[in-house]
């Protein structure tokens, strides 16, 4: 009988792969904005992005937007929004191993649950890809008001699935978040997809076991 009751998995990186690229090209191609200038206001707004604080996916861009030195006008925002979501409807992507392996541990009698910092653009996808459907559960950061590794959006996950730390396992694509579910009191894999460049980069596995796709998550539970 295997000693885990409920796995967790990491959405972006993990269970999907976007066209991030190519959806910052038309970004940059219809404000002007430079690559660098861009990238960095996603970074330096995606803390509060992941918690909700901005209250739509209009409102999102509008402060990304901003921190990259642009002031949009209702126009550009409603014309991105929309261009935006366009884009993610058919740019992000499961990998094949995800479903599968979803569906396996669910017959085995585990729970699971997509857990993800992101903002509000991701509720769509989820619901697109079927994995309302597919998982016992959904975790969203800026629906949590908590994003990885603080520690309650996986309170949030425990509490989703209804299992304790020790009968639990974490699946991320990021050390750091594999960190704050140890912290947790969970057991955690690190996930590094062969070809894969993840948005956050490629994590040094520092203490965390390393899988190369999702199916090595079975054998273990």
């Amino acid at each position: 009988m295997s000693r885990y009751r409920a796995v967790l998995l990491d959405l972006y990186d993990t269970l999907v792969w976007s066209e991030w690229a190519a959806l910052r090209g038309l970004i940059e191609e219809r404000t002007g904005l430079a690559t660098r200038d861009l990238l960095g206001a996603f970074e330096r707004t995606r803390p509060a992005r992941s918690i909700g604080t901005y209250g739509s996916a209009r409102e999102d861009i509008r402060v990304v937007l901003e921190a990259a030195g642009l002031r949009p006008d209702a126009d550009l925002l409603d014309e991105l929004t929309t261009t935006i979501s366009a884009v993610l409807e058919g740019g992000v992507h499961l990998w094949e191993d995800s479903i599968p392996v979803l569906r396996e541990l669910r017959g085995r009698g585990i729970r699971t649950a997509v857990i993800s910092n992101c903002d509000h653009s991701t509720r769509p996808i989820v619901g697109r890809l079927g994995l309302y459907e597919e998982a016992d559960a959904v975790v969203l950061s800026f629906e949590a008001g908590s994003a990885k590794p603080d520690p309650g959006i996986y309170r949030a996950a425990l509490e989703a699935v209804g299992t304790h730390p020790a009968e639990t396992l974490f699946v991320d694509d990021q050390a750091a978040y594999c960190d704050g579910a140890v912290a947790a009191g969970m057991d955690s894999l690190l996930i590094l997809r062969e070809g894969d460049e993840p948005w956050e980069g490629v994590s040094d596995p520092g203490g965390h076991r390393v899988i190369a796709d999702l199916r090595a998550v079975l054998p273990l539970v």
